[in-house]
């Protein structure tokens, strides 16, 4: 692949997203590709495609404390840089990024992103943290831009939830920002000297190293321990003042990769106390290097998902819980090399390697939805697409048409006929985003049934297109909306892309993972593998329903009950393979389908 690098400063080495953008891009290259990068600089960088700084009023500077940098968009550079590119990855999602985006989108290019910067770690750096609102506005603004990617990049679950939460209609991959093996290689030979604890890290209010050295200067054991702070920021000065003013034996400085190796080998402690965070890849490479780690359990940082027991954990922003933790780790040795074991093999998922994989993935896909797309607007893909959206004339009769005739009547029809029977409905009004509803196919209505369990909500309704052409009920599939299943591979591609755009937007896909119609069949069939696709690709969860046929006495009459019963969401795992990702969801929803069927 030749894939584009779009990042505002790769010179930033202080910027932990700026040194895995490095990392990334090395690796790439190893495997092959060829990397092209569009960044501030000079041509002494392989690759490099250069801009100019771009100088905002006010906020470069505030900016500039923080070691941030933009860059200004250059159409006449982008151009050249977008030549022959399958792929464009951006990294941040400023202006340049924007332009980017637009410019990659007109020539067809699929782009994905990253989400590295949390709108925390803004307003930390502004001053502005107890105004939580905030916040929520620059997610917000965020989302204009990561609305119009296909793929983006979350480095650890907690952000992917952030996102979710903020309901991102992207498709996410959560993709570790990946340690080198250099630092699973490492030898770890304490000093015997001093009790040595490391933390790495930019110095900025948020990482609030301050609470790690006013727990030492609190401790017993002040005068033994000696602290190592890797790293460079606006903070600096603050932090080697109150070092000063406690007597603490503190180094400060960046460090380069292998001095930063030599630096972890003869320590005895990793404490990462920041308090936002959206991976912190310094605290994986400390425990791949060998040391246990203290963490501070924020509720606004991914880090806490990396402690194996409570003992890894303090309070945030609590120098007395964290000198606690460093006093049990100091006092119990044997404890600590028990954990570090653990920690060493805990760390394996983490390889740089894997992540590339994943990396890698993502961005194929991202190259197989713009073929989709393009697919789409060829004269064949146009005809079925036509069949996939409705135009706002038909949208409305058919709102109308499903509200206000069709589900009324069968509400009826059910209740009085069918005898029907809702169990747990709750889970399904429970996702606030899309999902995908799979059911066993056992009666004419159940497609019905389903779209019942899902009121007030409207399911997308997947049809075969023969029952479209039918004489009087073709009249209602269409009427209510119903979209045909593909027959070949050109309508699954486009199926696929409108699907998952539907679901990543917020809309249930009804699907029927038995595929064809057996009445009232009491075995569950082996599931086909699209539903399950669909929920991979568009990152939401299935919903399982399924339906079963009782017998029971009515006094002196022998009457039948429908029961249609909601199982509990089944999300996908984002941050394995898709495909992996794909059977695993697979194998879960038939062990729930299997229990709805005993209960």
């Amino acid at each position: 692949m030749v894939i584009l690098f779009v990042i505002d400063n790769i010179h930033q080495l202080s910027n932990g997203t700026t040194i895995t953008t490095k990392r990334y891009i090395e690796a790439l290259r190893k495997r092959g590709h060829e990397v092209r990068i569009l960044s501030i600089g000079s041509n002494d960088i392989e690759g490099l495609y250069p801009l100019p700084v771009r100088y905002i009023p006010i906020v470069s500077e505030v900016a500039a404390k923080q070691d941030v940098s933009f860059s200004k968009p250059d159409r006449q550079m982008i151009e050249k840089a977008l030549v022959g590119v399958d792929v464009v990855h951006l990294v941040t999602p400023w202006k340049t990024s924007r332009v980017v985006r637009k410019i990659a989108s007109q020539k067809n290019i699929p782009t994905t992103a990253s989400f590295h910067i949390q709108p925390e770690n803004i307003t930390f750096g502004a001053g502005l943290n107890h105004f939580g609102f905030i916040n929520k506005l620059i997610y917000r603004r965020f989302r204009r831009f990561y609305e119009k990617i296909s793929y983006t990049h979350a480095p650890s679950n907690f952000i992917a939830q952030e996102l979710k939460n903020n309901h991102y209609p992207t498709t996410i991959k959560v993709i570790s920002n990946g340690v080198s093996d250099v630092f699973f290689d490492i030898k770890n030979q304490e000093r015997k000297d001093k009790f040595t604890i490391v933390s790495t890290g930019r110095y900025a209010k948020e990482k609030r190293q301050i609470v790690l050295l006013k727990a030492v200067a609190s401790s017993k054991y002040k005068d033994q321990i000696k602290i190592v702070l890797p790293g460079q920021g606006p903070y600096e000065k603050r932090l080697r003042k109150y070092a000063e003013e406690h007597n603490l034996d503190v180094e400060f400085g960046f460090k380069k990769q292998d001095e930063l190796i030599k630096t972890l080998s003869e320590a005895s402690l990793y404490v990462h106390a920041a308090y936002i965070e959206i991976e912190a890849i310094a605290c994986l490479e400390a425990i791949a290097a060998g040391l246990v780690p203290v963490i501070a359990n924020s509720k606004k940082s991914a880090t806490p998902q990396f402690a194996l027991t409570e003992k890894n954990l303090f309070k945030p922003n609590d120098e007395n819980s964290l000198r606690e933790r460093i006093e049990f780790f100091i006092e119990n040795p044997l404890e600590k090399e028990k954990l570090r074991i653990q920690y060493q093999s805990f760390s394996n998922k983490y390889r740089l390697d894997y992540s590339i994989n994943l990396f890698e993935e993502m961005l194929r896909l991202s190259i197989q939805d713009q073929r989709a797309y393009n697919l789409s607007k060829s004269v064949k893909g146009k005809v079925f697409n036509q069949r996939l959206n409705s135009g706002p004339f038909k949208k409305t009769i058919s709102a109308m048409t499903y509200y206000l005739f069709a589900l009324p009547l069968l509400f009826l029809y059910f209740k009085f006929i069918l005898n029907v029977k809702f169990v747990d409905r709750k889970y399904i009004r429970g996702i606030k985003g899309g999902a995908v509803l799979v059911s066993n196919h056992v009666h004419t209505l159940d497609s019905v049934m389903n779209s019942f369990a899902a009121f007030p909500r409207r399911p997308v309704m997947t049809a075969m297109k023969a029952n479209f052409d039918l004489p009087i009920a073709g009249i209602f599939v269409n009427l209510l909306g119903a979209v045909p299943i593909p027959d070949n591979l050109l309508e699954t591609q486009i199926f696929f892309k409108h699907m998952s755009e539907k679901a990543k937007r917020g809309r249930l896909i009804h699907i029927y993972p038995e595929g064809e119609l057996i009445t009232k069949d009491k075995n569950l069939r082996t599931f086909k593998r699209g539903a399950f696709q669909l929920a991979v690709q568009s990152s939401v969860p299935i919903v399982p329903i399924h339906i079963s046929f009782i017998e029971y006495k009515f006094f002196i009459w022998q009457r039948e009950k429908i029961v249609c019963r909601v199982g509990m969401p089944i999300y996908p795992d984002l941050t394995i393979p898709s495909d992996e990702a794909l059977n695993k969801l697979m194998e879960q929803t038939t062990n729930i389908m299997n229990e709805l069927t005993l209960n």
